[in-house]
């Protein structure tokens, strides 16, 4: 009959006070960890936390202390701990808030239509005023990543965050309208602009710029409704479930919205 092993987990053991001044131990994220060397032993039992002790600081001051000197040194010691441990915690939320700021920034440049790189003109703006009204706060602005490389991932993800936004409300919708209007780039190329509008269950109406797609070529009415027709694929609308369409009306490019709806 095969043997059953035992699971260290399944015997619950507790970390014991005693064993703080004992063995100079704490418990740092539901392991015990030692306060002299920070090394980490796997289970909370005496046997593997004395062992430690006895093995790694035998020779140490620490061994020939008096319970009363123990007890001094691992105030001490726990201190320092918690400092360093509140240090790493104040480095991450300071990188956290750059990176905070840099979406800030990035944002903000996409919606301007400004330049990638302008985020490093706005970098060097904020150094200079910070250099003015709060000097010892600079190193917290240095550390804000504008580089253009970085203002380009920021927008991208803040672009598929969006998009992801807009899919989830689409699939929520129960009436929906597409509207079609054109434009031109800078480059004087034709593009075909998309807005949304959609209606969920709890009557909240949603409107967005859904997308913008590029018509090349001719821009007959045929043109434009193979791109609407690829558009409606590339936002995920469930045209197959279309019951009712209605055209407001034949398609103009005179500035105004032709919208197209139905129900779902």
């Amino acid at each position: 009959m095969a043997t059953k092993k035992r699971k260290v987990d399944s015997e619950c053991r507790a970390f014991n006070d005693e064993w703080t001044w004992k063995y100079f131990f704490t418990v740092v994220k539901d392991k015990p960890v030692c306060l002299i060397c920070n090394e980490a032993v796997a289970v909370f039992k005496e046997y593997n936390i004395s062992r430690h002790f006895t093995s790694k600081h035998k020779n140490s001051n620490y061994e020939a202390m008096s319970e009363y000197e123990r007890k001094q040194n691992v105030e001490s010691l726990c201190k320092k701990l918690s400092g360093r441990q509140n240090f790493f915690k104040r480095v991450n939320t300071i990188q956290e808030a750059a990176t905070h700021a840099s979406y800030i920034v990035a944002y903000n440049i996409a919606k301007n239509n400004k330049a990638l790189s302008d985020g490093e003109f706005v970098k060097q703006c904020m150094l200079q005023v910070c250099d003015v009204l709060c000097p010892d706060k600079k190193n917290n602005f240095q550390i804000v990543s504008l580089s253009r490389k970085t203002v380009t991932s920021r927008i991208e993800v803040i672009d598929k965050n969006l998009t992801s936004q807009l899919e989830s409300k689409i699939g929520q919708y129960k009436f929906c309208s597409i509207a079609m209007d054109e434009s031109t780039d800078i480059n004087d190329t034709a593009q075909l602009v998309l807005f949304i509008r959609g209606v969920d269950e709890n009557f909240e109406i949603t409107e967005e710029l859904a997308c913008m797609r590029s018509l090349k070529g001719t821009t007959k009415g045929c043109d434009i409704f193979r791109e609407f027709q690829e558009g409606l694929l590339t936002l995920k609308v469930p045209i197959t479930n279309i019951c009712n369409i209605t055209f407001d009306g034949a398609p103009n490019m005179t500035g105004k919205k032709n919208w197209i709806s139905w129900t779902l």
